[in-house]
């Protein structure tokens, strides 16, 4: 069944700088990790994560602390 979902997503990448993605996404749940996952990769590498250190930027590798995949109630 399809079901709208939001995620976050904490780590961090070389030289300990920590980041943070989110977003929402509709899916069947079994995608939701995958999708997740990708979008953070995605955010990530286009420069649109939240930094911990702003302007430095994040390179890999990444480290994954957090994730969270919440269902979004409608």
């Amino acid at each position: 069944m399809v079901k709208a979902y939001q995620f976050a997503v904490e780590g961090t990448g070389a030289e300990d700088q920590s980041f943070t993605t989110s977003g929402t996404f509709t899916c069947e749940f079994h995608f939701a990790f995958d999708l997740a996952m990708r979008e953070t990769f995605n955010q990530l590498t286009s420069g649109r994560a939240v930094y911990g250190k702003p302007g430095v930027g994040c390179s890999g590798p990444y480290d994954i602390h957090k994730i969270i995949i919440e269902q979004v109630k409608q």
